[in-house]
């Protein structure tokens, strides 16, 4: 009797139905290849991974040719302004303390004049130190500080300039950001008037860009201008933004780390960080995993800052990375950075839908079926004749309805067998162990039996 038990249990694991999410599809009239966007609620109800087990079926219930499109290629375009630049004073004149330079700024915290311990240098003097203003719109824009490039006048037999960037939030702490060795000398072709120059200092991606830049010349040198190159990305699909709440991991208090479990593979590619208290700084990693019983991978780490000057409220820029969709999300403070308090992390998060392409087999209605059973797909060259990079992004697109929730048809042995990912092969290997085992325990109390009625 256990042992029919245990069988039936294992018979229930491999024939259950599973949840399933569909939404209807209008598609562009007289078009037979489409592709359409797809919505944030089926990739959730999706049971995959690689979102294998969502397809386009028609009102036969029929599985179309389809194939997934490859991710839009981002196009990154770049734009150049000039910054405010002012001479910072020399700590060595006069044997004075630096901490004696006052820099004046106006209600929008833009730079006036800076004043320090000894007479001002004459306008147009070379100086070992440079203030730059990059503007109070860092923090508000989808644009992203490149790179920088310094214009000073060079003599004919060239010079060498080794640059030192430091960036503030309120011109009273200063990080060290990069250096760089900059030149402007003779060529090759120097009798032609040819020269070397290298006048760009590269920007590095995992530095925070704050508003105000120092930079260190060595020697000292008279900037002539400097040039701020701003960057900005712009895909050929639409992004969608998305609310996320991280809930606190029990451990400790106050947490020191929050999960998110978004119910299916999402592909996310930046996120904003909502810190729930004014004036905090924190240090954070990003991490990611597919299952509850893989180990995190790290996806970014970064600044985050919330910080009160001069009556305005400034906000540290998105995190944005590269990486796989992924189920579960982490934030975890960094080992030395202070703690965030006991309540969730509330962010906004930016994706890229994912793109199904497919042939309007059949007859219509067509609906997006998310967590049924599991459609083999084609390749775009297989699907789309005499297949070009970004051909799919040109096609007509259909247009997806609201998602609704309903239960998947029943389904057989066989077709359960098929769609098996490998935790449901081990979930039935245990239950198999559990019913074998049940079956021997029985077999050795009918053998013991026998042998205690026996004279």
């Amino acid at each position: 009797m256990v042992g029919a038990a245990a069988a039936a249990g294992l018979w229930a694991v491999v024939a259950s139905a599973t949840p399933t999410a569909q939404a209807p599809l209008q598609l562009t009239a007289g078009e037979g290849l489409q592709r359409v966007e797809i919505p944030l609620e089926l990739l959730r109800a999706s049971r995959r991974a690689d979102w294998s087990d969502l397809q386009v079926l028609n009102a036969q219930g029929e599985v179309v040719p389809q194939a997934w499109a490859l991710p839009p290629p981002e196009l990154e375009r770049e734009r150049s302004a000039p910054l405010p630049r002012f001479a910072w004073p020399d700590p060595g004149t006069g044997g004075r303390d630096q901490t004696a330079v006052q820099v004046q700024v106006d209600a929008q915290g833009a730079v006036v004049r800076i004043q320090g311990p000894s007479a001002p240098s004459p306008q147009g003097s070379a100086s070992a130190r440079w203030l730059l203003d990059l503007g109070p719109d860092i923090h508000r824009s989808a644009e992203w500080l490149a790179a920088l490039e310094l214009a000073w006048e060079a003599p004919s037999e060239g010079s060498h300039l080794r640059v030192g960037v430091e960036s503030s939030a309120d011109l009273r702490q200063w990080h060290t950001v990069t250096e760089a060795a900059l030149l402007d000398v003779p060529g090759v072709g120097a009798a032609s008037g040819e020269r070397l120059v290298q006048r760009r200092i590269e920007w590095p991606a995992a530095a925070p860009a704050l508003r105000y830049l120092r930079l260190s010349l060595q020697p000292a040198a008279r900037l002539t201008g400097v040039q701020a190159l701003w960057r900005t990305r712009e895909a050929s699909a639409a992004s969608a933004t998305t609310p996320l709440h991280f809930e606190p991991e029990a451990g400790t208090s106050p947490p020191r780390a929050w999960s998110l479990d978004l119910g299916g593979a999402v592909p996310l590619r930046e996120l904003r960080l909502e810190l729930p208290q004014r004036n905090s700084v924190a240090r954070l990693v990003l991490e990611q995993r597919d299952r509850d019983e893989a180990a995190w991978q790290p996806v970014a780490r970064f600044t985050a800052f919330r910080l009160d000057r001069d009556g305005q409220e400034w906000r540290s820029p998105p995190v944005r990375w590269t990486a796989p969709a992924a189920r579960h999300w982490r934030l975890r403070l960094e080992e030395r950075s202070p703690a965030l308090g006991n309540g969730a992390l509330e962010a906004l998060a930016v994706w890229t839908p994912p793109q199904l392409v497919f042939a309007a087999r059949g007859e219509p209605p067509f609906r997006l079926v998310a967590g049924g059973l599991v459609a083999p797909s084609l390749t775009l060259p297989q699907l789309l004749p005499h297949y070009e990079a970004g051909q799919e992004y040109r096609l007509p697109q259909a247009v997806a309805g609201p998602v609704t929730l309903a239960p998947a048809p029943a389904q057989g042995w066989r077709a359960r067998l098929a769609q098996a990912s490998a935790a449901d092969w081990r979930r039935w290997a245990l239950w198999a162990v559990l019913a074998l085992a049940v079956i021997v325990l029985a077999l050795l109390a009918r053998r013991l039996s026998r042998d205690i009625r026996s004279p």
